[in-house]
């Protein structure tokens, strides 16, 4: 390997104007979910959303179509910068092919195919042809799906076990420091604000993690894929216990905070240059 492809790489100015706006746009959708959320904790009637149902309520918002754009623009650029991170990730050009940063750019793909999906509702909602905002039946079918594979069920259940952990490192990142890793947030009178915004939103979404995983893996072990869920069916759950509106309250709450932690630490985040 030459000198030239171990050289220390700085992000672009355009990239780093994809990334800003990338987490600027998730942090949005985040704030969308946990007010939508907060709705139908104070509102009997109501039931929470996911990221289908913040969508379809945005577009029939009050020029819905203009804000349902930008978000678009904002979760593509999110996309993008995912992409790089996973195929270039040129923050650690040098480390980049170690197993555990191979593991890290595994990582960033698949959260930009993720946030991809969501791109394309914005669009489709856009053009009028998107569909039902029912999280829960389409979290179903694709869960009966992956079960009807060979050894399915046991992929269903480690994928759970995989997102219970995800949602256990919410917790650890909230009572760790590396919440605000490549941010400086030195300089400003905000410091405080914005690491109080991001423990509580890394403990909203370590519930709400752990209990999609945990509701993955009972579909396994039952073989009903309608246990299954996915955002919306977690907080609706969280709804159904006893206290359950002080449940979702609190838990609506952090998502909003996390999405506003995600906005306003980004204009101190720092990329590196290697």
């Amino acid at each position: 390997m030459s000198a030239r492809q171990d050289a220390p790489t700085a992000v672009t100015p355009w990239l780093r104007w994809v990334g800003h706006s990338g987490y600027v746009a998730e942090g949005v959708l985040y704030v969308l979910i946990g007010a939508f959320a907060l709705v139908a904790a104070l509102e009997p009637s109501q039931k929470p959303n996911g990221y289908k149902g913040a969508l379809a309520k945005l577009a029939a918002a009050p020029f819905g179509d203009a804000m349902l754009a930008l978000l678009a623009m904002g979760l593509a650029a999110f996309v993008l910068w995912q992409a790089v991170l996973g195929v270039r990730d040129p923050e650690h050009r040098r480390d980049r092919r170690t197993i555990k940063r191979r593991a890290v750019r595994l990582g960033y793909l698949l959260n930009g195919a993720l946030h991809g999906v969501l791109v394309g509702e914005s669009v489709w909602r856009l053009f009028g042809i998107g569909g039902a905002a029912d999280e829960g039946h389409s979290q179903a079918v694709w869960t009966g799906r992956a079960m009807a594979l060979p050894l399915g069920r046991w992929m269903t259940a480690a994928t759970g076990a995989g997102i219970v952990l995800f949602g256990l490192f919410q917790l650890y990142r909230a009572a760790s420091r590396n919440k605000i890793e490549r941010v400086d947030l030195t300089h400003t009178r905000l410091r405080g604000v914005i690491i109080a915004l991001g423990i509580f939103g890394f403990l909203a979404r370590s519930v709400l993690f752990g209990l999609i995983g945990a509701f993955l893996i009972d579909a396994a072990r039952r073989h009903d894929s309608a246990n299954a869920t996915g955002i919306a069916g977690a907080l609706s759950a969280l709804k159904r216990q006893e206290y359950g509106h002080w449940l979702l309250g609190a838990v609506a709450a952090g998502l909003i905070c996390y999405g506003f932690f995600l906005i306003l630490k980004e204009p101190y985040r720092k990329f590196r240059a290697s």
